[in-house]
């Protein structure tokens, strides 16, 4: 049963009103549409596909086509808004997270997603209460397929990366066997694993949610406080799962010394993984209550909703039920006009130029391909090398000035792809203020060291540097990665000197900004 249609004939106020609304929201969400527009224009016709068969399912569902083909429900209430706490409660929860995201970590996907949900919110002041939660878990996964069916890469990867590479470093160092987690890589003393893209276990989560809500709507479980609980039980599952194959993996392949077998069952541990984490999450989602029950001997429609019994405005003209649009256009309009202030950023090229000392003997030379690939993005970093001489040390610098972590990367792998073998890396306190990796490369031949430096603080840790930028997203960073050409001991007196002249190089031209 159904809510029946407001049958008062709209005046010009209330439709003025309803498109002052609607197109106020779309303005307060105008990057997360234009990044759509953008992105969907190199989309597959899959993705496509399957994105234009869930609005036809959303649609389907709300309409509530009967088998006989005829129109089971009304799809409006009227022109103007209702109060429906809950749609109202997801279209301004929405707004207020994008505004915090955008101004925390900015990843456009996450973006999209909560416009998506708050898209259906801002439906739900219009739509009968019955069909607008008949609809939530298919829109639901069509918010979560429509931002990554444009493009996937989200900037979350390489995040999780980091995570699984100090999580197995962890477990391994409880096993005896020795290793150091850096960025998305795990140094032992037998090689060097790489926790690439596949093993992130961001896929891994995406498609588990979709398989989630999938089961949610087909079994027709209700959404609430249960549900997110198994919700959030399953994201840890398919966390855990992905870091014990990757754990398994670096086992395999760097302590057994069996990386064929590794090659032959990373795929198969994946599927295994996957399949498993998902029946879980389907048996935990048995114990949520079934959705919507409707109890007419009352007189009255009401919904289950995580055990909670949530009545419904009774449908009538009274203006008690009318959400006036003097309460809700001016929240709308205040959170469109924050939605358009913008981070700041330092300009980046007020440091292009660090001036080394006198004393160092430094000549520019110019990137590579890989690098000039690497830093040639959206984030404009300022990339500069040099050879150099500072009394018995010699060799090549690299350091790049960016006010985001996209922009900095992990030099080992750098080493490994210009054919170096890394033999070991350690964490070092090279002079009071640095605190640097140590690398030896080449079997003991080289040696190199690198560190993240900005003006309160240096760290050889990504993970201190990515959460520093979202506490302090305006300050500038600086990656310092040196290879030298010889081995030396980071306590040499040498070592020191280089690493105080240049943090103290690096120091000063921040300072200036």
């Amino acid at each position: 049963m159904h809510a029946g249609v407001d049958r008062e004939i709209p005046n010009w106020q209330d439709i003025a009103g309803t498109c002052l609304l609607v197109t106020t929201w779309l303005y307060a969400n105008i990057s997360s549409i234009a990044w759509l527009v953008s992105s969907f224009r190199h989309a597959s016709s899959l993705n496509l596909m399957v994105a234009g068969i869930l609005v036809a399912v959303v649609l389907w569902q709300l309409v509530g086509v009967g088998a006989d083909g005829s129109n089971s429900g009304n799809l409006l209430l009227s022109v103007t808004p209702k109060l429906r706490t809950y749609p109202l409660l997801l279209m301004l929860g929405s707004t207020v997270l994008t505004i915090a995201l955008r101004w925390l970590v900015d990843i456009p996907q996450l973006n999209v997603l909560l416009f998506a949900l708050g898209s259906y919110g801002l439906c739900g002041l219009f739509l009968a209460p019955e069909l607008w939660r008949k609809g939530i878990p298919v829109a639901g996964l069509f918010a979560f397929i429509l931002p990554f069916s444009a493009q996937f890469g989200s900037g979350l990867g390489f995040p999780l990366r980091v995570l699984t590479a100090q999580a197995v470093e962890h477990l391994l160092a409880a096993w005896q066997v020795s290793a150091i987690s850096s960025h998305d890589i795990i140094v032992l003393e037998n090689g060097i694993a790489h926790v690439d893209l596949p093993c992130s276990g961001l896929k891994s989560l995406w498609t588990g949610t979709l398989f989630l809500l999938a089961a949610t709507w087909l079994e027709a479980r209700s959404l609430g406080v249960r549900w997110l609980m198994v919700w959030a039980t399953s994201l840890l599952l398919f966390v855990w799962v992905n870091m014990l194959r990757v754990l398994l993996l670096v086992i395999i392949t760097h302590v057994w010394k069996q990386p064929q077998i590794a090659q032959i069952l990373h795929v198969p541990l994946g599927l295994i993984g996957f399949i498993g984490a998902c029946a879980l999450s389907w048996l935990l989602l048995q114990k949520v209550p079934k959705g919507v029950r409707e109890d007419e001997s009352r007189g009255k429609r009401s919904f289950i909703i995580a055990d909670k019994k949530l009545p419904l405005l009774p449908n009538s003209k009274s203006q008690a039920q009318n959400l006036k649009l003097a309460w809700i256009l001016p929240v709308v309009i205040t959170l469109a006009l924050v939605a358009q202030l913008k981070p700041s950023q330092i300009n980046t090229s007020a440091i292009a130029t660090i001036n080394l000392p006198q004393q160092m003997v430094s000549e520019p030379i110019p990137l590579t391909k890989a690098e000039q690939s690497l830093f040639d993005n959206p984030t404009h970093p300022i990339a500069q090398k040099w050879r150099f001489e500072l009394g018995e040390l010699s060799g090549s610098m690299l350091v790049v000035t960016t006010t985001t972590w996209h922009a900095h990367h992990p030099p080992e792998l750098c080493f490994v792809g210009n054919g170096l073998k890394v033999d070991g890396m350690e964490r070092k306190q090279l002079t009071p203020e640095v605190m640097a990796r140590w690398l030896s490369l080449q079997d003991g031949k080289l040696s190199a060291t690198y560190w993240f430096q900005s003006t309160q603080q240096t760290t050889d840790s990504f993970l201190s540097r990515i959460w520093d930028y979202v506490i302090h997203r305006d300050k500038n960073w600086v990656m310092v990665s040196a290879l030298f050409d010889s081995y030396h001991y980071p306590e040499n007196s040498e070592i020191k000197a280089f690493a105080t002249t240049i943090y103290e190089a690096i120091d000063n031209s921040l300072k200036r900004t």
